[in-house]
């Protein structure tokens, strides 16, 4: 019976770790036709195990792939450390941030369909948040610091909550007022209480900022995601669903990872110092508010499908989401020289859905101008680079460690280039 038992744990394991349809198992092959050296690029996966030798990381799944032909897509070290379960490449992440490209590319999509009005105020779909106010601090004659809340130049704007100029914030950024209130009204969470209510308490909080003066990384993609589902008269992960996720194939793409797919999430190290990301984004759990922001779980599979489709402009395997244009407008950059709160930093601005890279110096690891890159707080790093045709993904657990380990796999995938498509 033992023997029985373990030969049946093998099985599992082994196709938990099978590679996913359409992928290629040639890859080292593959990797030389596409013009990099096989070697450098299999080294990538020696440098995640070394981390994970290390206690750096739990485990990684790490997808590299170019002209959609995928190179590189291995699984190392642990999806579940405490429990010995091995990581796999079909094995499910929490993705925090990495939900706003999806979320975004829905919005898109209603866009292209005239369905919703990117430049229109937002309270034309979200009536609660009309009239908001910034808190001015104004000084009396004796030098006593008093605040009152006035008009803003202007109502925020769809266009503001993509690029993150509307004035919201987020609650873990470093304290001030506003950002306490958020705490204490739970405005982040989406455990406590349904959209609607959050749209309540948010109307009571003054905006950050005047809209479209200064950028900061915020709830603005939640709000977004609500926007969704007033326009579509369908809860959240339903409309992502059937705009994004059926056409796409992305089947392990998720707002609540539920029955068997339990036992492919992956999970932290039990001593991250940063448990109370994964406490709060808690995908195993079904929400009371679907955070188009910050919500979903999937797969590194599943998630280059979303990353060829905008590199192809707008299509994959002959279902065309987007038009090119579209696409083209999207990916550019849409706030100039501002800066603000979570600004990505040197060499890059922001377009519609993410950084987007506007000069060749600067940033700290290499690329060409045009290319995209994000993640999530809870580990994940993605980039996409248009004019190689290039996608890298890197899933790990490891709130930590997301900068380092995006700036680390440039500098290995693209030091394993040895053909550049952006030669002259």
């Amino acid at each position: 019976m033992r023997n029985i038992a373990l030969a049946l744990l093998m099985a599992a394991g082994a196709a938990l770790a099978a590679p996913a349809p359409g992928l290629a198992r040639d890859t080292a092959a593959a990797s030389s036709r596409a013009g990099f050296d096989t070697a450098k690029l299999k080294a990538i996966t020696g440098w995640l195990q070394a981390d994970v030798d290390k206690g750096r990381t739990p485990g990684a799944v790490v997808l590299i792939a170019r002209d959609g032909q995928v190179l590189l897509h291995e699984a190392v070290g642990w999806q579940d450390k405490d429990k010995k379960v091995p990581m796999a490449r079909n094995s499910i992440h929490a993705i925090a941030s990495s939900t706003k490209l999806i979320t975004t590319v829905a919005a898109l999509r209603l866009f292209e369909q005239n369905k919703l009005q990117i430049m229109a105020p937002i309270a034309l779909y979200l009536p609660e948040l009309k009239d908001l106010k910034i808190s001015v601090e104004k000084k009396d004659a004796a030098g006593n610091a008093t605040s009152e809340l006035t008009a803003p130049t202007r109502q925020p704007t769809v266009h503001d909550l993509m690029t993150h100029r509307a004035g919201f914030t987020y609650f873990f950024f470093p304290p001030n007022q506003l950002r306490t209130k958020y705490r204490e009204l739970g405005i982040d969470r989406v455990d406590n209480m349904t959209a609607d209510e959050m749209l309540q308490k948010l109307a009571t909080l003054p905006l950050a900022f005047s809209p479209g003066s200064s950028f900061e990384y915020s709830i603005a993609t939640d709000l977004l995601g609500h926007i969704i589902e007033r326009v579509t008269k369908k809860p959240l992960d339903v409309a992502l669903k059937e705009l994004v996720l059926d056409p796409l194939k992305m089947g392990d793409t998720t707002f609540h990872v539920q029955g068997n797919a339990v036992a492919r999430y992956a999970r932290p190290l039990p001593t991250d110092p940063d448990m109370w990301v994964f406490e709060w984004l808690d995908v195993t759990r079904a929400p009371k508010r679907f955070s188009g922001g910050a919500g979903m779980a999937s797969t590194a599979s599943d998630y280059f499908r979303l990353l060829q489709m905008l590199t192809n402009g707008g299509t994959l395997d002959g279902t065309r989401l987007l038009s090119p244009m579209t696409v083209r407008w999207a990916l550019a950059d849409q706030i100039g020289t501002m800066r603000g709160v979570a600004h990505p930093g040197d060499g890059y601005s922001w377009s519609l859905v993410n950084p987007v890279r506007v000069s060749a110096g600067g940033a700290p690891f290499q690329g060409n101008v045009g290319d995209l890159f994000w993640g999530g707080i809870t580990g994940p790093r993605y980039f996409i680079d248009p004019k190689e045709n290039l996608v890298g993904i890197v899933f790990v657990q490891g709130p930590s460690i997301r900068a380092a380990y995006h700036a680390e796999l440039r500098a290995m995938v693209y030091g394993a280039m040895i053909a550049s498509k952006n030669e002259k």
